[in-house]
């Protein structure tokens, strides 16, 4: 009953670090897959990197100045 116990404990621990390593979000991609996905992610990023620069200088929203002389 111990050797059973310690062979289940050990085949968990093992599935446990084997899914750790490899990662199971790669499993079922192939190449071009997983280059769209890298693609994508980066054309988020940098999106989102330009959108950060607009907040940052304040050209994220139209001026509120009038294109007319005001006096």
């Amino acid at each position: 009953m111990k050797k059973v116990l310690i062979s289940i404990l050990l085949a968990f621990v093992l599935t446990v670090i084997g899914a750790s390593v490899s990662g199971c979000h790669g499993l079922g991609e192939t190449a071009a897959e997983r280059a769209d996905d890298h693609k994508r992610q980066r054309t988020l990023t940098d999106q989102m990197i330009t959108d950060d620069v607009d907040a940052a200088f304040q050209t994220d929203r139209p001026s509120r100045l009038t294109e007319y002389t005001v006096r």
